[in-house]
């Protein structure tokens, strides 16, 4: 084959695979939005926010916590994280953020309500990362793979903290 037709063939099919495996890697690895819903009364004196991406893991941790909490006088709202830009962060006593690293980075709506955010200290953010590791910097988070073994263990640290921050707390400001 004359060299010229070997990198004809070769510009064509280095950008055929690079697209086939980003394909690839998306369709494996990507988020699928949450499903939003609520949980008591949003007269209920203390309000928790849970804004996450849909997976087994996250969903499953979803639940755990949600189920911890339902039998108390909490309010509990779900959302993607995708509606992060709408959220005042005043309306709650707690937000709990679950989010994948993805591309050595978290989303964007998370990174930017995380960005913006004024009392730091009311986050409880999950961060899941193929090797558990990964986070934002400075922001105190707990760290997982998405290893369905591992749910009881993060939803004990997640209520764990938000128990921490509601008796911690005076009661959301009323509207």
């Amino acid at each position: 084959m004359k060299t010229w037709k070997k990198v004809a063939l070769a510009t064509a099919v280095v950008p055929f695979a690079l697209l086939a495996f980003v394909t690839w890697y998306f369709a494996h690895y990507s988020m699928d939005e949450a499903k939003p819903f609520e949980v008591n009364a949003p007269s209920a004196r203390e309000h928790v926010l849970i804004a996450t991406q849909g997976s087994a893991f996250k969903d499953a941790v979803v639940q755990g916590v949600v189920d911890r909490l339902e039998a108390r006088p909490v309010y509990v709202k779900v959302i993607d994280v995708g509606q992060l830009p709408s959220v005042r962060e005043s309306d709650w006593n707690a937000i709990i953020l679950l989010h994948t690293w993805q591309m050595s980075k978290p989303p964007a709506a998370v990174r930017a309500f995380v960005d913006r955010s004024e009392s730091r200290d009311k986050l409880v953010v999950l961060a899941t990362s193929g090797d558990g590791k990964e986070h934002i910097a400075g922001l105190d988070t707990i760290t997982s793979a998405s290893s369905k073994a591992d749910v009881p263990a993060r939803v004990d640290e997640i209520v764990r903290r938000v128990d921490k921050l509601l008796s911690a707390q005076t009661p959301r400001a009323s509207k």
